[in-house]
């Protein structure tokens, strides 16, 4: 009998590709999320419902083997201006899904975490034992969830791993995240607008790669209790040269437009200048090696012209 997996916030950017992995390897997947799209593969199941719903999530938990806890609420100007409805979602809701799991007997839970709990740090590239100074909302919840999963592992041995993401891009994700905002401007025809001076630096991992670690903590039992950071260590690039580059692979003829920080979506103070992750105990426990350059990963993202304009406002 196939083994069952939920996974909440499943039609979500990362939650897609997860199913489609899982669903791939014969996994019975069940998706639990708030609105879905008229597409979607016919051999996942899908549950509509809220994670602050404790009826409809343990309906949803029930029968699952694992659960891949992906739903949050995320996004800058969302959860800053949204702030207590971000700690209720985030924090209620991850001890929401805890108790559901418990309540039905789950064998393993992945919770997803976010490089943002690092928040700037002395140097990179940042392994899992880096300190912790989180500088956003959502940051904080981040971390509170993943001291409440610890929590449940020492209280009531429920086991979990915990993936921290870095900077996942790729085909279906909100434009408010900076690679599809700068790929929608440029097949748009206009310039993408870079914040500040544009030296602020990152590295991004495709999500096809992301969703590899992902299954990859849920299924290796040498994964259990681990936190793992989930980016692509390869290709540094600061914003100004990735707006230049995504031009470059667009064919188009544009310049980077550059905004003043204090005329964005971001405070200044919150903007971490530098993070680049250190993967190496995911390359030693789990084999996971980002496969997707750069380059590829944008030019698969601009030929799937894929890019959601808004978020879902129905929490």
């Amino acid at each position: 009998m196939a083994k069952k997996v939920l996974i909440t916030g499943g039609a979500g950017f990362i939650g897609r590709a997860v199913a489609r992995k899982l669903a791939a390897m014969d996994f019975d997947v069940r998706v639990f999320d708030l609105e879905f799209g008229a597409k979607g593969d016919t051999s996942i199941k899908r549950l509509r419902g809220s994670i602050l719903d404790n009826n409809a999530l343990c309906n949803a938990i029930r029968g699952c083997d694992y659960v891949v806890h992906l739903a949050a609420m995320l996004g800058v100007r969302r959860t800053e201006l949204k702030r207590a409805e971000c700690l209720n979602v985030n924090i209620l809701g991850t001890v929401n899904v805890l108790e559901g799991c418990l309540k039905e007997k789950v064998k393993k839970i992945i919770f997803s975490s976010s490089s943002e709990v690092y928040g700037e740090t002395d140097g990179v590239p940042i392994n899992e034992d880096t300190p912790k100074h989180p500088v956003s909302i959502y940051a904080i919840t981040k971390l509170a969830g993943e001291e409440y999963i610890k929590a449940y592992w020492e209280r009531y041995g429920l086991n979990y791993s915990v993936v921290r993401f870095f900077n996942v891009y790729g085909p279906g994700q909100v434009a408010e995240f900076v690679v599809p905002r700068f790929v929608k401007r440029v097949l748009n025809g206009h310039s993408p607008v870079v914040y500040g001076d544009g030296t602020q630096v990152r590295t991004f991992c495709f999500v096809e790669d992301c969703a590899e670690g992902v299954v990859s903590a849920l299924l290796d039992s040498k994964a259990d209790g681990q936190i793992f950071n989930i980016g692509n260590d390869s290709e540094p690039i600061a914003m100004k040269l990735l707006a230049e580059r995504i031009i470059r692979i667009s064919g188009k003829k544009l310049e980077p437009e550059f905004v003043p920080m204090n005329e964005s979506d971001r405070n200044s103070s919150r903007e971490i200048k530098l993070r680049v992750p250190c993967i190496e105990k995911a390359r030693r426990i789990l084999a996971f090696e980002p496969k997707t350059s750069l380059d590829d990963g944008i030019k698969k993202l601009i030929e799937s012209e894929d890019i959601i304009d808004a978020w879902c406002e129905d929490l």
